[in-house]
């Protein structure tokens, strides 16, 4: 009782209603649907290895009618993810070829949620490199920065505090972005 005192006047309170109003924004349908952000949550909970969050995404992804085709593409957006070598490495271009044979070939999930998925698993990886590529292929793909932004809480939701780190990145990597969709389109 001593401990849960301290941790109330630490503001755990507060702490668990930001969580919660995470929780209720990362699940609530906005210009993604339920499914795709919790295929996008199951993505994360893959890559944080979170045994207990695996089970609960992948079975409230099934719910809301995800396929196990889906969930095995999910699987493998996260395991390449895990797989990707930083870019300045002699791995880098080899596995990014890889990845977008991958991410643009037809599959059960659209390329445009393969996007938002590796977004949110470099969100929590803190990786900028993937944010940027992720955000472009988003972009490329049609996604709003409105819809990508409806990612950062689902991170937040997973990752908390580092992820809240990762939002001036996630701001940046858009405008660069459409930057340069806009140098392409003039």
């Amino acid at each position: 009782m001593e401990s849960l005192t301290k941790a109330r006047a630490y503001g755990l309170g507060e702490f668990l209603e930001i969580i919660g109003e995470l929780s209720q924004e990362s699940t609530k349908k906005g210009l993604l649907d339920r499914k795709q952000k919790e295929l996008i949550t199951l993505g994360m909970a893959l890559a944080k290895d979170c045994h207990r969050c695996i089970e609960i995404h992948s079975q409230e992804s099934l719910r809301l009618g995800a396929s196990e085709a889906e969930m095995l593409q999910v699987r493998k957006v996260a395991l390449y993810m895990q797989a990707s070598p930083p870019r300045d490495s002699e791995l880098w271009q080899a596995w990014y070829e890889s990845w977008l044979l991958f991410s643009m070939g037809k599959g059960c999930v659209s390329r445009y949620c393969r996007a938002l998925i590796g977004l949110g698993i470099a969100l929590i990886q803190q990786r900028a490199y993937l944010i940027e590529m992720h955000v472009a292929a988003a972009l490329q793909l049609g996604a709003s920065p409105e819809e990508i932004f409806e990612v950062m809480p689902i991170a937040l939701l997973m990752d908390g505090a580092p992820a809240l780190s990762q939002i001036p990145q996630l701001v940046q990597a858009i405008e660069q972005a459409q930057h340069v969709q806009k140098g392409i389109l003039s």
